[in-house]
């Protein structure tokens, strides 16, 4: 299939250009990115030594409608996932002024707020589960005084997910997607979505095959002051028979996310609730490789709020999409012109609590249920998280900008066997950025935060303080140098290390051409892009980027 419309859309290139004979629109742009790194990479107090090498380099042609693109991808070593030599993307679309895009090759796509299928990729955490396939949409408005739009799409293709934990896990996924959208009121758009999958899944030397269906729903509401999205989505995993499963069975599950927003003069506020019952289980029948899981095609709204301070995302909270239902409060008001405040309130948590039935020596879990499991709950047999954030944000001059900012979050893993072995981790910090600009292309840019930190479960001193301070420099649009040092008084850091520090320069050579260098040791941690969280080993060396683009 996806063969034949790539074949039919070289075809329909060569009637268009033989149609316009020398009349000819073409364009090109072609971009390279480049990344060496050299150093050691730290498994506790051990090292090993770490090295990468990876080029990246696109290239888009545009001819009279019709795009080329691809991608060759030299990665040996590449510095998180699979070694990679040759092309690994590569597609062609083109779009015809009736509102038709027609796409044949590799592609990333998003339905409504993702819950039943966001695809992207994140070279940082390894993660990729861009789709190889085809992809058709109708896109129209009908009528000028009060236009009626609609937007139809159907697409398929194939997923090829490398487990950004495990690499010698894949998973492979065939999709087949319909989904409408129709907006008969300007204020008003309804889309419906169903998705079909089938998997295999790779469990103790045999492939589980697991059909999917996803049908999604979806409303938003728009006027000149309040939006308001929710969504829907129903999931049910067909597990067929095998040596690891020999009885067949489905599991079911469902997703609701919800965000109303209102904005008026100087004051805007967001509510975002979710309710991800994708894959509700027993504890003891967890697994990230439970074949009825949410999938790693779908990815949800987290509905917290995503920082840029290094040590308050130095803990974050990971989502789970199989079992957790909570939300966030967003709120930013601006006293003056100059003046900006935010807050932001997050909380989250399991459904249930489970109690063991069983009097002897194993154990069997029950359920408890709760007629409220649509709302979070903080007592700690349900894992539950919260966070406050408040920030200011002031330029005391057009040269001077200062900025403040407290965090305080609260996080529980619950131990079911051994409760008094849960870890609950409370963490408050205090983010302090100071910039100057002086001879109107040049800055200097101060920033210093202090942490608090304290861990259930730490055999010693259960508190402790980390501390980080970054000094930068930029002249506009060419030259920028940081330094930066993290220190920590925590006796029980993996490493044994109580300080790190890194200096970093970018310079833009050309309009086409920057460089950036880096060397020093950095702490690690977990790194979390739209709920995808991998542990990041702590490294120390040098670090080359050259990113080049026409």
């Amino acid at each position: 299939m996806f063969r034949g419309l790539l074949a039919a859309l070289f075809c329909l290139t060569a009637v268009q250009l033989t149609q316009a004979q020398l009349k000819l629109n073409v364009e090109a742009s072609v971009s390279n990115l480049f990344r060496y790194g050299n150093g050691y990479e730290y498994f506790g107090s051990n090292r090993a030594t770490k090295e990468y090498f990876e080029d990246l380099a696109e290239a888009r042609l545009n001819v009279n409608g019709v795009t080329f693109g691809l991608r060759y991808d030299i990665s040996d070593p590449r510095e998180y996932g699979r070694d990679t030599i040759g092309i690994d993307k590569r597609y062609i679309e083109y779009k015809h002024d009736i509102g038709i895009t027609l796409r044949a090759g590799d592609y990333y796509e998003i339905i409504g707020r993702g819950l039943s299928l966001n695809t992207f990729e994140d070279r940082q955490l390894a993660f990729d589960t861009g789709i190889d396939g085809a992809r058709v949409i109708y896109q129209k408005s009908f009528g000028k005084k009060n236009p009626v739009k609609m937007k139809a799409q159907v697409l398929a293709g194939d997923i090829s997910y490398v487990d950004y934990l495990d690499l010698d896990r894949e998973e492979k996924y065939k999709i087949r997607n319909v989904y409408g959208e129709f907006s008969p009121y300007k204020f008003l758009t309804l889309g419906a979505s169903y998705l079909y999958s089938v998997a295999e899944l790779p469990e103790q030397g045999e492939n589980t095959i697991v059909k999917t269906d996803l049908p999604e729903f979806g409303l938003l509401l728009n006027t000149s002051d309040v939006q308001w999205y929710i969504s829907y989505v129903h999931k049910s995993a067909r597990v067929s028979p095998n040596s690891v499963y020999p009885e067949a069975f489905t599991g079911f599950g469902d997703g609701v996310y919800s965000s109303l927003s209102y904005s008026a003069g100087d004051v805007g506020i967001t509510l975002d609730y979710k309710n991800y019952r994708f894959d509700i289980t027993l504890p003891d029948n967890r697994s990230p490789i439970r074949p009825t899981r949410a999938l790693p095609y779908q990815n949800p709204p987290t509905a917290q709020r995503e920082h840029t301070s290094t040590l308050v995302s130095r803990y974050p909270h990971v989502v789970d999409f199989n079992d957790e239902v909570g939300g966030q409060v967003d709120i930013i008001y601006a006293a003056t012109p100059d003046l900006t405040f935010f807050l932001n309130g997050a909380i989250a948590s399991r459904h249930y609590e489970y109690t063991d039935i069983d009097t002897g020596s194993s154990l069997v879990y029950q359920r408890v249920d709760r007629g409220s499991s649509f709302l979070p709950d903080l007592n700690d047999p349900f894992s539950p998280f919260w966070e406050i954030y408040a920030e200011g944000e002031y330029y005391i001059t057009p040269e001077i900008y200062a900025r403040i900012a407290f965090d305080r979050q609260s996080n529980t893993l619950y131990n079911q066997q051994n409760p008094l072995n849960s870890e609950k981790t409370m963490t408050s910090t205090i983010p302090l950025e100071f910039k100057y600009t002086f001879k109107q292309l040049n800055t200097l840019k101060l920033i210093f935060e202090t942490q608090w930190v304290n861990n259930s479960i730490r055999t010693g001193n259960k508190t402790f303080t980390n501390q980080l301070v970054s000094l930068s420099y930029s002249r506009s649009p060419y030259l920028s140098a940081t330094v930066g040092f993290e220190f920590t008084d925590d006796e029980e850091e993996p490493t044994g290390k109580d300080s790190w520090y890194i200096g970093e320069v970018t310079y833009r050579i050309n309009e086409s051409n920057t460089v950036t260098v880096s060397y020093g040791s950095e702490r690690g941690g977990l790194r979390c892009t739209n709920g995808i969280c991998r542990f990041v080993q702590p490294f120390q060396g040098f670090r080359l980027g050259v990113a080049t683009q026409f």
